[in-house]
């Protein structure tokens, strides 16, 4: 499956939100334990309408991976240096899209002369943050109802 990851555009609205969506439900189950009001309000903002206003945002640069022309990732990162969003689709872990997110995510702030970059990070996806070189930089934080966040960082070199 060649992954292939670009600029998300008004038209992935639709698609994007979907991913989020269950890549939250689905793939952070560790986190939510499939409590009601956690996830309900974790996917509050997960819609098409909100993705759209995320990508009208100019602090923002937001990217899609996509493999046989579906979506199967989603990346956004914030001009302040913080990864906000890094999801994938159930079924598109393990195979590049992940990294191939970050990769460009980094690039990008890069670009903008950003050395650190920052994330919160739920249970799930702390292994693979640490294998891409991001460090843990603090104590979990109360996230979504009974979620957590892990704050990590990285230093761009």
């Amino acid at each position: 499956m060649m992954v292939a990851v670009r600029k998300a555009e008004p038209r992935d609205a639709e698609a994007a939100a979907g991913v989020l969506r269950r890549s939250i439900t689905e793939l952070c189950t560790l986190d939510h334990h499939g409590d009601a009001d956690t996830l309900a309000k974790w996917l509050e903002n997960k819609t098409p309408g909100d993705f759209l206003s995320w990508l009208a945002a100019e602090d923002n640069f937001c990217v899609v991976a996509e493999a046989n022309d579906r979506i199967m990732g989603v990346g956004l990162l914030h001009r302040s240096g913080e990864v906000r969003l890094c999801y994938l689709a159930p079924g598109a872990q393990g195979r590049g899209s992940g990294n191939a997110i970050l990769g460009m995510l980094e690039e990008k702030a890069r670009e903008w002369g950003l050395r650190r970059l920052h994330l919160e990070s739920t249970v799930s996806a702390r292994p693979f943050y640490e294998r891409v070189g991001y460090r843990a930089a603090g104590a979990a934080k109360p996230g979504f109802g009974i979620s957590h966040c892990h704050p990590y960082e990285k230093i761009l070199p």
